[in-house]
């Protein structure tokens, strides 16, 4: 198996990227356009809690495969 990274739906890195981060561009704009505050502290928010939350996802993932990796 090749250690490259594969842009690609075929990866799972890829497709949780994408089922987090577009619902949270969607819920943005959404803020943004119906909010009378748009500069609000909440729209700055959202991009910081779904990036940490894939990450610690993507962490939990990758230690997951390495010990499957290393145990077959």
């Amino acid at each position: 198996m090749s250690d490259r990274f594969e842009l690609s739906l075929k990866n799972k890195e890829v497709r949780v990227w994408l089922i987090i981060m577009v619902p949270t561009v969607i819920a943005q704009i959404l803020i943004v356009q119906f909010t009378e505050n748009p500069a609000g502290y909440i729209t700055g928010l959202f991009p910081l809690i779904s990036w940490t939350i894939f990450f610690i996802w993507r962490y939990f993932y990758k230690r997951k495969k390495k010990r499957i990796q290393s145990v077959s």
